[in-house]
């Protein structure tokens, strides 16, 4: 069954912060400071994790889901950051994670 991509994202966004949970231990701890988001890291997560139709830079209206490398989110460059995308995309089951540039990364349908 195809999800929407709002469902992917959530998906994606919660995904993320448990793949990436020693990344954002610090994060994790410590309050957004607003109503909407529990933590810092869910803060970071869900600025940067967009759906696609809403996505501001229109980097992929094909994708399900934009990720923004920026603002304290990992970023898909290095070794080690690359497995871990890579066992994001492995979680996703039907979904990949692919990078645009250094800053930006898609979501897809497989």
């Amino acid at each position: 069954m195809q999800l929407s991509k709002d469902e992917v994202t959530n998906e994606v966004q919660s995904t993320i912060l448990g793949v990436f949970c020693e990344f954002f231990k610090d994060e994790l701890g410590q309050d957004s400071g607003n109503h909407i988001h529990a933590t810092k890291a869910d803060n970071i997560v869900c600025e940067n994790v967009v759906n696609a139709d809403d996505d501001p830079g229109e980097w992929s209206r094909e994708a399900m889901t934009i990720i923004y490398h920026t603002d304290g989110m990992p970023s898909y460059g290095g070794n080690f950051n690359i497995e871990l995308w890579s066992k994001v995309s492995d979680v996703l089951d039907d979904y990949y994670v692919e990078p645009i540039n250094g800053e930006v990364s898609a979501v897809y349908s497989l």
